[in-house]
């Protein structure tokens, strides 16, 4: 609960969208994106015999290419190198304008690399896209969420 209250434990005032309003189009997004119970799915492959230690590091390869893969397009499409701000585990931060294609286009890469669904959060702010993200999360199965903070 504390992510959604402001510095002084108040409740924050949200706008959420689905999508930009035309006035924002020239704006610059955050974008978070986290793959959905990555961890489950690395986390099944355990067990006590060694042959589970070759699973785990098949699935941890899959999540890996996934994310350097959305890197990639992330960077083509963005015809940005440094849009990109953070890439590691099953996340990616990065940022740029509003591009729904390649928001679906970053889910399909994940889910067809690891057979997983993804969120995705954004906003003007990194608080924002914090928020966002948790929304997004809790939706479950290749959300989108966008939010504004009053």
């Amino acid at each position: 609960m504390s992510g959604f209250l402001d510095k002084d434990g108040k409740l924050l005032d949200i706008t959420e969208f689905k999508e930009p309003l035309p006035e924002t189009q020239d704006t610059i997004f955050y974008f978070g994106f986290d793959g959905d119970a990555t961890g489950k799915y690395l986390e099944l492959a355990f067990g006590d015999l060694e042959e589970d230690e070759k699973e785990v590091r098949e699935r941890s390869k899959l999540v890996v290419e996934a994310i350097q893969a959305i890197k990639n397009i992330v960077c083509k499409e963005t015809k940005n190198g440094k849009s990109i701000i953070f890439a590691e585990g099953d996340n990616v931060l990065f940022k740029g304008f509003y591009n729904l294609s390649l928001l679906k286009n970053i889910q399909k890469i994940y889910r067809d690399k690891t057979g997983l669904s993804s969120s995705i959060g954004y906003g003007r702010t990194l608080k924002e896209t914090t928020v966002a993200m948790r929304l997004a999360k809790e939706q479950q199965g290749d959300s989108i969420v966008g939010i504004s903070l009053k």
